[in-house]
């Protein structure tokens, strides 16, 4: 170990590049060969070209001044103002472009890696690491994103960016200065994401403290004490946040709303109560193939603390309760595992008796990751789950494909965190056969959403002429 940076030298730092070469290698390996066949089935291949690729055109013919209020996508044009210059001035072929799209993607997934190589550097192998983040890799809407010209990786990449800052233990003016331009990038990609600021200031809060240590969750000391450098530290971060809001606030007043016009009949601002208890469900099914990276912290949890883990069942079970959770695609409730709410019983006529169980057992993973990770880390993911899961609510359409690439990249991070601050400092080998396992569920779900659906069809959409109950089933798929 280099005492003066922290940074382990040797083997150590070989298998950190090994990981960050070879999970970027093993999701171009699965992208660019569907690339260069000219693959055009599935969701991703037709919204790619109804919405996204035309909007990319459109933006590239009006360059240097594009017309940004209404357009075909119901995001911020960030992604789509980067490949429209692309197109302009280096390529507008379209197999060009989607190469671009597929370069994002492997830098979302080589920053994750290299973060988690980083932080699981002493337990695990390159290998080891490439097989916890495989999940992710081959996730239908990751990969679809890297095929297609869409622009939910570069969102993931940006908001991945700006949580790994907020976990830096050095938490000074650099820090919030990176966070800021990344956030600013982030709400230039997806306007929803704005809610990533308070996790910049939940880290500002937090300040330094012990990377390897671990102690028991709701501790004073976690967030209490030394009030003053506390609020200073979180005055300074939001500063530096407040630039994303004026991005925000600008596109606000070009819409007249939070999406461009043509997209308000299917993303206006209402809430979708069931969106917590539907991430808390996702993290469940996920926490079941990561289980030897929060088991030793949720018995040291049950022996602590088990007011905790009860207080946390029961609210995961009111959140699941309470809501509508049975499958209505009027409702926005539509997609991944609401295809098996819908084959289950309700209860009570409107709860599904699949989404409760994994919504209580999701809220007991996500306390006993908490608990083991450093106190720092634990309070800014669980402000990340949190923020996430609320600012998602807005949303009425509650589509997997909004979901399931945070609750993956959330979990891989939390098991590196949870090896890094001590609790799993030795998860074993076994412990890869999880996500092993799941990469292997979801790789067979991306085989079957991109390789057997239709062939994607123009459906002649342009700005303020999107019919929304054309689009609707296309979603289901």
């Amino acid at each position: 170990m280099d005492q003066a940076t922290g940074f382990s030298t040797g083997r150590h730092r070989r298998s950190i590049f090994a990981a960050t070469f070879l999970a970027p290698l093993a999701y171009l390996a699965i992208v660019v060969p569907l690339i260069v066949m000219g693959m055009n089935r599935g969701r991703g291949a037709s919204d790619s070209l109804n919405y996204h690729e035309k909007a990319i055109r459109t933006f590239a013919s009006q360059w240097p001044h594009p017309d940004l209020s209404d357009y075909l996508s119901a995001t911020t044009p960030g992604y789509h103002l980067a490949l429209a210059a692309f197109a302009r001035y280096i390529s507008a072929d379209g197999r060009h472009l989607q190469f671009v799209s597929a370069g994002i993607g492997a830098l979302l997934i080589g920053t994750l890696a290299s973060a988690c190589a980083w932080r699981m550097r002493r337990a695990m192998s390159s290998l080891g690491v490439l097989a916890v983040c495989l999940p992710l890799i081959v996730c239908l809407y990751v990969v679809s994103s890297g095929v297609w010209l869409l622009p939910d990786n570069a969102a993931w990449w940006a908001l991945l960016c700006v949580l790994l800052l907020a976990l830096r233990r050095s938490q000074n003016m650099g820090t919030w200065i990176a966070a800021g331009i990344m956030l600013i990038v982030l709400v230039m990609t997806r306007q929803i994401h704005v809610w990533a600021a308070g996790v910049v200031w939940v880290g500002a809060w937090m300040g330094a403290g012990p990377a390897r240590s671990e102690w028991p969750l709701l501790a004073r000391q976690d967030v209490g004490g030394r009030l003053m450098p506390r609020i200073t530290r979180a005055l300074a971060a939001f500063v530096f946040t407040l630039p994303a809001f004026f991005v925000l606030y600008h596109f606000v007043q070009t819409w007249g709303g939070l999406t461009p016009p043509t997209f308000k009949p299917m993303h206006g601002a209402s809430v979708q109560w069931a969106g917590p208890a539907f991430d808390l469900a996702l993290l469940g099914i996920a926490g079941v193939f990561y289980v030897e990276f929060w088991r030793a912290s949720l018995m040291k949890l049950v022996r602590e603390q088990f007011w905790v883990v009860a207080v946390a069942a029961a609210a995961g079970a009111v959140l699941s309760v309470l809501p509508s959770t049975n499958e209505d695609a009027s409702a926005g409730r539509t997609t991944g595992i609401f295809h098996a709410v819908k084959q289950l019983p309700l209860i009570a006529g409107h709860s599904s008796v699949l989404i409760v169980p994994l919504a209580v057992f999701g809220a007991v993973v996500l306390v006993a990751w908490a608990r083991a990770m450093n106190p720092r880390a634990r309070w800014v993911m669980l402000a990340a789950f949190a923020g996430f899961a609320a600012a998602n609510s807005a949303n009425p359409q509650l589509w997997q494909r909004y979901h399931e690439p945070f609750i993956l990249m959330w979990t891989i991070l939390a098991s590196s965190l949870a090896v890094w601050g001590g609790a799993a400092a030795k998860p074993g080998r076994l412990a890869v056969l999880g996500p092993l396992a799941l990469a292997c569920l979801l790789g067979a779900v991306s085989v079957r959403g991109i390789w057997y659906e239709r062939p994607a069809t123009d459906g002649g959409f342009r700005p303020g002429h999107v019919e929304p109950s054309a689009i609707g089933p296309r979603q289901t798929k």
